[in-house]
């Protein structure tokens, strides 16, 4: 039994209207996937011309098209019957809907594997050059610029290079 909030009373959410027969559920998912292609290569582009804000929209709008899609194809699937009564003309744009959406979702996971790995290159390089910088990093004047490194023992840091060797050798 679902848990109900007496303490504020909320509107109940209107039925959603999807298609009744297998005949409109067909056609229905058809202008859907057509819809969601075209969503998808619009999407592809944003991320090829790095147009973030665009890309972060087009995203958010997906989302449910995508549930709805996924929804009337399922009522679709379960109904045997009705998609075997289907006409031969909405069965072939129907075939040809679902393989223009598979071309276009292959498309945008391309693009999108292409730009995580372009991320990923780009923080690891950000990450190693900051590395090969504070290696680099060494007083340019006092003692330890003369050669001389002070080992720490306890909270501070311990200092690096055959010099900290050889001191923390004497002092064992």
């Amino acid at each position: 039994m679902d848990k109900v909030d007496v303490r504020f009373p909320q509107k109940p959410k209107p039925a959603a209207n999807l298609p009744k027969n297998a005949e409109e559920r067909a056609v229905a998912l058809t202008d859907l996937m057509e819809r969601l292609s075209a969503h998808l290569t619009r999407e592809t582009a944003a991320i090829h011309g790095r147009r973030h804000q665009e890309l972060a929209e087009l995203v958010k709008a997906k989302q449910p098209m995508v549930l709805v899609c996924e929804e009337v194809s399922r009522m679709l699937r379960i109904d045997r019957d009705g998609m075997a009564a289907l006409p031969a003309p909405l069965k072939t744009r129907l075939k040809a809907a679902n393989d223009a959406l598979n071309a276009a979702v292959h498309e945008n996971a391309l693009a999108l594997q292409r730009m995580t790995e372009g991320q990923k290159l780009l923080v690891d390089t950000v990450v190693t050059a900051v590395r090969q910088a504070q290696q680099c990093l060494k007083p340019a004047y006092g003692p330890a610029a003369a050669g001389y490194r002070r080992t720490t023992y306890g909270s501070g840091l311990a200092a690096h290079g055959s010099i900290a060797s050889a001191a923390l050798n004497t002092t064992l």
